[in-house]
């Protein structure tokens, strides 16, 4: 039994780190974390998602659970339905915003939280001990009714129509295109819209949260009010105002907590980030008499956080922005939705003129991301770098072989500088 949970899930490249024997295992480990349990099942569009799908729940069904299949549904449309349904669990099978060839499962608890690192470990011990029950024991499958009421959900958590107003929507491909145009068209906005392809070998490539050129292109050509990009899943979300300017999520994260704040709802003036989250969206905030709390990277730390100190917004600058009066999941629909209802008095431009840090990120593909960290060397010359500048992240990637550097500063070029360092120390300590 190994480590099959990383910070979002299991993650690898279809049926090689990645298999169906995996999905299986952890579909039928469900049942023993939960005798008979009534799981839903989503995914996005990519070509080992029906694969994988299938092999959960035959799992599942295996060991005597029910399983309700939601088919192509956003991330958050699957935690929805788990409350929604009173389910035990949600299985997502997708791997966000990484290319088609790679896919993942995550899971969602009762409460439509993702499932926690104890119960996670306690999944993996199941993964080579199948329970089998009896012949007339055996779960059942059926669709999940009324895939629709996710679309009336999201309708109705806007306030006021948007007509007259013109936006981009970007679907990457992905799990976004069967929802995102509907929701914005029965809310009175005109839609431009591009990648919504559902052939799932070209998700997110070029286009979606990871390349905001493509709808800043879009806002351009049609004269949008702003942009939306979406990540494969849609649990991400990277807009663009109306000049053509990206609005990450630090932005996001300030626009949403100056809104709260100004209209006195921002319950005890707090929100959370992470350890990513700019120094300049922290100084902003802090003007405004608002604490930010800082997490490791990764939503599920996020939703934490914001569980223990009671914050309504928390995000991550990738577009991950959990709104906990509305959703207990990043929901890139729903965030893009809660900004164009903002849009309605004011330029996107001017909600989002925060002066931000220039910051460098570079990743490092390696073979041993543990052993390589634990270097002494390295962590030496990280310790010498991180006198020069703000802020300096070195972490392993919790979805790929992969390890991230981070570095913040008041000019580009020792935040460049700082981080190229550590990433030639890699390189040499990979190599020997």
């Amino acid at each position: 039994m190994g480590n099959f949970f990383g910070t979002d899930g299991i993650r690898g490249v279809a049926n090689e780190d990645l298999t169906s024997r995996t999905a299986f295992a952890l579909g039928n480990s469900l049942s023993r974390l939960k005798q008979n349990p009534k799981v839903v099942i989503g995914r996005d569009t990519r070509v080992s998602s029906d694969m994988l799908m299938l092999a959960v729940a035959a799992g599942v069904t295996a060991g005597g659970g029910d399983v309700f299949d939601g088919g192509v549904i956003p991330t958050a449309a699957t935690a929805y339905f788990v409350r929604r349904l009173g389910a035990d669990f949600g299985v997502v099978i997708s791997a966000s915003h990484n290319p088609a060839r790679f896919n993942g499962l995550k899971v969602f608890d009762a409460n439509g939280r993702k499932l926690s690192e104890k119960s996670e470990r306690r999944a993996e011990h199941y993964f080579n001990d199948y329970a089998f029950c009896g012949p007339l024991s055996l779960g059942r499958y059926r669709p999940l009714p009324r895939r629709e009421d996710y679309v009336d959900y999201l309708v109705g958590c806007a306030e006021g129509s948007f007509k007259g107003k013109t936006f981009a929507l970007d679907c990457a491909n992905g799990a976004a295109g069967c929802f995102a145009p509907e929701v914005f068209r029965r809310l009175g906005a005109k839609v431009a819209v591009c990648g919504v392809g559902r052939g799932g070998a070209d998700i997110n490539e070029g286009c979606g949260a990871l390349h905001p050129e493509r709808v800043r292109a879009l806002v351009k050509e049609t004269g949008a009010d702003a942009g939306f990009s979406y990540d494969g899943d849609a649990d991400r979300l990277i807009a663009c105002d109306e000049k053509g300017n990206v609005v990450d999520g630090d932005k996001i994260l300030y626009i949403f907590a100056e809104d709260l704040k100004r209209r006195g709802k921002l319950r005890n003036e707090v929100v959370v980030g992470t350890t990513h989250t700019n120094t300049g969206a922290e100084v902003a905030l802090s003007a405004l008499g608002i604490r930010l709390i800082r997490t490791d990277i990764g939503d599920k730390y996020v939703a934490e956080a914001m569980q223990k100190s009671g914050a309504q917004v928390g995000g991550e600058q990738s577009g991950h922005v959990i709104l906990s009066d509305y959703a207990t999941t990043g929901d890139g629909i729903l965030t893009s939705v809660k900004l164009a209802e903002l849009i309605a008095g004011r330029k996107l431009s001017k909600l989002a003129d925060v002066k931000l840090y220039p910051q460098y990120n570079v990743s490092v593909h390696v073979k041993d991301k543990v052993r390589l960290l634990g270097d002494e060397f390295l962590r030496d010359k990280i310790d010498r770098e991180r006198e020069k500048v703000a802020r300096l992240v070195v972490r392993a990637s919790g979805t790929e072989p992969v390890i991230r550097i981070f570095a913040e500063a008041e000019s580009m070029k020792a935040a460049r500088s700082a981080a190229e360092a550590i990433r030639k120390e890699i390189v040499a300590a990979e190599g020997g």
